[in-house]
């Protein structure tokens, strides 16, 4: 008789990979149950709170949420698309550029003639050569077949995976300004000149350019849907327990062991988590040492301060689209600043109060920050469910930071100076906490487009029974993730069956 804790799959992590895996799995008639260590489900779609005001800890818009995406029919055939509360970006700018000192903002906007209108009006000259990188990223994302929601093979993906971003957008336009304003939102995915992929921009870009929305009043309602379609399914998700250990027998993963000692058993198991920290529970004899070596040496995309400012009311005007800000005139040189130049960089946020429409209730600032800052710190470990104070010299460095980061903001925001309400501050130790990710990774691991094979992970494993879905496979982001999680879903139940009820939605 098996044991009580006994499902067609166990998935262990909760944040958006594994619920849309289990919704999608339990939608089939599979009995699914999810492990999560936090007592918030979502991964990077968790939010928090600062003076009873909601905050994104990762998330904070996202784009293909309009009819007619990926993303959007993903998320439909889930169940929760036509749940989501959305505010809308600004259509002629959802993201603006800035760099240095200069007062221009130039616009990423919304629809694909209207990016290249709302530029134009910046870079007369540059018409064709906008409308040639328009082309070019609706050329790489029809490569990727997943993205296109249709069955394929890894040819297609080959023709384009190996442009660098850089040069690819340096190859479409001569014009060196043009070139860092499109490359000027790259904190969506920490790019590097000379190692990122184009089709890490590519397909990020595309999907904003489609449409741009934030999710009312925060990125949780997405995980906190998906719960309740998981429910409304029979499936289970554990909270607050996390899995210490993944035991392999006999060829196949048996069960996954949570800190109190109980054993959930199971047919399939999928791994909603970072590869290294899956490395480091489970045991198996058919993980190759070699593999592990490899998995353990990845560079990590990097990590960043967060600032997070709750305002007066009625005080700071609405901005419907971003900020993202350059100290130098070169978009890809903020991620190697030194620590006596920082920020070398932000990205600003903004949600609009709904009690004084037109101006903003919240800001959330972000700032490319190594892990190497706060590495002194490293063995102390806080969040919800394991609460460690870090020292008064850790607060005195956060407060510091968050001095030099106003300072640069004041700058952009001179309103903002007197009319910050409560505030609250995070770095790269926070998100490694609070995410699981090893180093506070932004993105998880680096992908490189000149060690192609050493930085792509796959679905499978070498345990026939243990498949991966999360942001380290594939792509990053909502939509990469929603991606991977239809891909991690078809090896149990088959690519054109899945792909078949999801285009058969309408």
């Amino acid at each position: 008789m098996p044991p009580v804790n006994t499902y067609d799959v166990v998935i262990t992590g909760g944040g958006l990979g594994g619920m849309l895996c289990a919704v999608l799995l339990a939608k089939e008639g599979m009995k699914v149950c999810v492990l999560e260590r936090d007592k918030q489900i979502g991964g990077c779609l968790q939010t928090f709170s600062v003076h009873k005001k909601v905050f994104d800890s990762c998330v904070h818009y996202i784009g293909g949420l309009c009819e007619g995406h990926t993303l959007h029919s993903i998320l439909k055939y889930a169940g929760i698309a036509d749940q989501l509360k959305l505010a809308t970006y600004d259509t002629n700018c959802f993201d603006a550029i800035a760099f240095g000192e200069a007062p221009t903002l130039y616009p990423h906007a919304q629809g694909e003639e209207n990016f290249v209108e709302q530029l134009v009006s910046f870079f007369p000259e540059e018409r064709k050569a906008l409308e040639n990188y328009i082309n070019t990223i609706s050329f790489v994302g029809d490569q990727f077949p997943l993205y296109r929601l249709r069955n394929g093979n890894a040819e297609e993906k080959a023709t384009v995976s190996s442009w660098e971003v850089s040069k690819t957008i340096a190859a479409i336009t001569k014009n060196e300004k043009l070139q860092h304003v499109l490359a000027g939102n790259n904190l969506l995915y920490a790019g590097i000149k000379g190692h990122t992929p184009f089709y890490i921009h590519a397909l990020a870009t595309e999907s904003y350019i489609h449409s741009s929305h934030k999710v009312l009043p925060g990125s949780s309602q997405i995980s906190k849907l998906l719960w309740k379609q998981l429910q409304s399914y029979g499936g289970e998700v554990y909270r607050d327990n996390p899995v210490t250990l993944m035991k392999e027998e006999d060829g196949k993963m048996q069960y996954a062991q949570t800190a109190d000692g109980r054993r959930f058993y199971g047919k399939q198991f999928i791994a909603a988590m970072h590869p290294k920290i899956l490395l480091g529970i489970l045991e198996s004899s058919l993980i190759r040492p070699a593999y592990k070596k490899r998995i353990q040496g990845l560079e990590q995309t990097t990590s960043c301060f967060m600032l997070n400012l709750v305002l007066q009311p009625g005080k700071i005007p609405m901005r419907h689209h971003n900020i993202y800000w350059h100290a130098k005139e070169d978009a890809w040189s903020a991620i190697h600043y030194s620590p006596d130049a920082w920020p070398a960089n932000y990205a600003v946020f903004f949600t609009e109060d709904e009690h004084h429409k037109g101006y903003a209730e919240s800001i959330s600032i972000l700032s490319y920050m190594h892990y190497d800052e706060v590495k002194q710190w490293e063995p102390t470990v806080n969040y919800t469910s394991h609460e460690q104070e870090r020292g008064i010299e850790y607060e005195a460095f956060k407060q510091h930071r968050t001095e030099l980061l106003l300072e640069k903001l004041y700058r952009q925001i001179p309103e903002l100076k007197g009319n910050i309400a409560d505030q609250s501050a995070a770095t790269p130790l926070t998100y490694r906490d609070y995410t699981a990710s090893p180093e506070g990774s932004l993105y998880g691991i680096l992908k490189d487009v000149n060690k192609p094979s050493e930085t792509q992970i796959a679905v499978r494993t070498k345990i026939p029974n243990l498949l991966l879905t999360g942001q380290n496979v594939n792509l990053h982001g909502v939509l990469g993730v929603s991606i991977t999680a239809v891909a991690t879903c078809a090896e149990l139940i088959g690519m054109d069956h899945i792909l078949a009820r999801i285009n058969s939605i309408k």
